[in-house]
């Protein structure tokens, strides 16, 4: 090349152009979940412990297993004689995914699995799915749960319930307050058929510390109530993440998937399960 020729090598090196780069995966990690529902007297308390591991993480989507255990005591009010404190351990297993739209300001979420439970000496399976769509403001989520088979009732006199629940989540102007309306539907070829409501204020105290208290109504169990206090861990604010996502809803993006009815197998003589 000729002494000329030289000062244009550095302008045919700007016409090239540069790889794209790729934008880091998300470094969530994994997310451990307490809760507590304190329920009316006559219904079951129960103690909660969910563990969310990543599979994979990407810049906008986070592939995830969500196990969860889980004690029911007995009622205060009604149990039978000389029966223990507990009255059912249960467990549910999640497979879903998680991804990210709207810039960062939303995310919508699938997970299906398997959920189990040990009551009165019989045991209780059913298949689960939900879906989910969050926002800064609201958060939608349709859940369902299909029992495999009931138990005979020379076994136990319980039989286990099909449901289907649509919850939402709207702020209510006060800080750190929201209210969640569900609605849902039980039954099964034993009970019939049930519409039942539920209406939940959650307060929280952080970003990973609250409250809900909740009452619902169907046909089946008629009125009941709970309080639930949740704690989830690691707080994240969302400072040094490679994505952009909005930080009031990291927390939910690597949080366990909620209840919303259908987790917890419910039987046709107990309330709907309530808390997020």
């Amino acid at each position: 090349m000729s002494q000329t020729g030289w000062p244009l090598l550095p302008l045919l090196l700007l016409l090239v152009p540069a790889p794209a780069a790729q934008a880091e995966a998300l470094r969530l990690g994994s997310t451990q979940m307490f809760k507590l529902v304190l329920s009316q007297p006559t219904g079951s308390s129960r103690a909660e412990y969910d563990l969310v591991v990543p599979l994979r993480e990407t810049a906008t989507q986070r592939y995830f297993v969500d196990a969860k255990v889980f004690a029911e005591e007995q009622p205060w009010i009604g149990a039978p004689a000389g029966s223990g404190f507990f009255q059912g351990f249960g467990q549910s297993t999640r497979l879903g995914v998680r991804t990210l739209i709207e810039a960062g300001n939303g995310f919508w979420g699938a997970s299906a699995g398997y959920d189990s439970l040990w009551q009165q000496g019989a045991y209780f399976q059913q298949a689960g799915l939900a879906l989910e769509y969050n926002r800064q403001a609201y958060q939608l989520v349709l859940t369902a749960g299909v029992p495999f088979s009931a138990p005979s009732l020379q076994q136990v006199a319980n039989v286990p319930l099909s449901s289907v629940n649509m919850q939402i989540s709207l702020p209510t102007g006060a800080n750190g307050l929201a209210v969640q309306p569900r609605v849902y539907l039980v039954g099964s070829d034993s009970t019939g058929t049930a519409m039942g409501g539920q209406l939940q204020f959650t307060y929280s105290f952080a970003r990973t510390w609250s409250a809900t208290l909740a009452s619902n109504y169907d046909a089946l169990t008629g009125v009941g109530g709970s309080l639930t206090v949740q704690v989830l861990l690691p707080q994240r604010t969302g400072a040094g993440l490679a994505a952009r996502i909005n930080p009031d809803l990291v927390n939910g993006f690597a949080a366990a998937v909620g209840n919303n009815g259908s987790r917890v197998i419910r039987l046709d003589n107990q309330p709907a399960a309530s808390g997020n």
